[in-house]
């Protein structure tokens, strides 16, 4: 078996996916996921990172009512903002 050599100017992960191995070294992608609920009834769910910094969740799903999409955003805290108003 061979080892991945550090000096041979390939990363890690390409290293591996030239191996046959399938990495996935970030999250810049959405990440999509379908599952079932209780009921037996398919959940998807997509996570994305916006381009303000935000991780935004939507969450398709169907009911004896219909069809039903809920977005769950979490947007990052500032910490220690000072403004000043300036007439």
């Amino acid at each position: 078996m061979s080892t991945y050599d550090p000096d041979s100017g390939v990363t890690y992960g390409q290293w591996l996916r030239d191996k046959g191995i399938q990495v996935k070294g970030d999250r810049t992608v959405p990440r999509r996921r379908e599952t079932r609920d209780e009921a037996g009834r398919m959940v998807r769910e997509v996570t994305e990172l916006t381009d303000s910094g935000a991780v935004a969740t939507t969450r398709n799903r169907s009911s004896r009512q219909g069809e039903h999409q809920d977005v769950h955003v979490r947007i990052p805290t500032v910490h220690g903002a000072v403004g000043v108003l300036r007439p």
